[in-house]
């Protein structure tokens, strides 16, 4: 199957179609799910229902930035495709946690961590929208060198998006406590870290001089820690 998907992508309109056309299209559901949502959302009320409607714009506008950096992204350097292992493991991370913010919210929580909730959605959001538009057209869902970005939110940790993501998903967690939720926010840690292996490994072997020397100077994903 790797076989295959690596002999379409060498072709013009194969590295069109599953480089930017099919993770476009992906992407453009969940987009048009929460854009529907958030035109239909009732605004004003109460601050947590603010919170919400700020929470879900910010969302909006995060996975338009992914749509368009699909679009436009360059194409990833020689040799520097991925393999089936590595694969699986970002896409499992990817969308592991999706189905989690359809999910309704307890009632019974306080307001106060209701509020927490949406405020660690909104800043790990933020936060992975601007590294996101950082990488800009480095950008990829796979661990396939694209270049080296070390400005910006990537001056404080190697692998920001999914510091934000992170984030984010703690503030899913907190609006809807679960012991299963809490399983999935373990493995979805854990494979966010497996992530940052294996992209790692394909950035040593694209920069052996300089991501080697970053890498000592910057934490991976807490800044000062790890």
């Amino acid at each position: 199957m790797v076989g295959s998907f690596r002999a379409v992508e060498t072709t013009p309109k194969g590295a069109i179609l599953l480089g930017h056309v099919w993770p476009v299209y992906v992407f453009a559901l969940p987009l048009g799910v929460r854009a529907w949502g958030l035109a239909h959302m009732q605004r004003g009320g109460s601050l947590y229902a603010q919170a919400v409607f700020l929470q879900e714009t910010v969302t909006v506008v995060f996975l338009s930035l992914v749509v368009v950096l699909f679009a436009i992204r360059q194409r990833s350097l020689r040799g520097a495709h991925t393999t089936f292992v590595p694969g699986l493991v970002a896409l499992l991370g990817t969308f592991l946690l999706n189905v989690v913010g359809y999910l309704p919210i307890d009632a019974t929580r306080s307001i106060d961590l209701l509020l927490a909730s949406s405020v660690a959605v909104i800043v790990g959001t933020l936060w992975a929208t601007w590294s996101v538009a950082t990488l800009g057209r480095c950008f990829g869902l796979f661990p396939e060198v694209r270049g080296l970005v070390t400005r910006g939110p990537y001056r404080l940790v190697r692998h920001p998006v999914y510091l934000g993501e992170i984030v984010s998903a703690v503030g899913l967690m907190l609006a809807r406590p679960h012991v299963v939720l809490v399983l999935l926010f373990v493995a979805f840690v854990g494979l966010q870290y497996w992530r940052t292996v294996y992209e790692e490994r394909a950035l040593c072997n694209a920069f052996p001089n300089d991501y080697p020397v970053y890498a000592r100077h910057v934490a991976r994903l807490i800044p000062g820690v790890l």
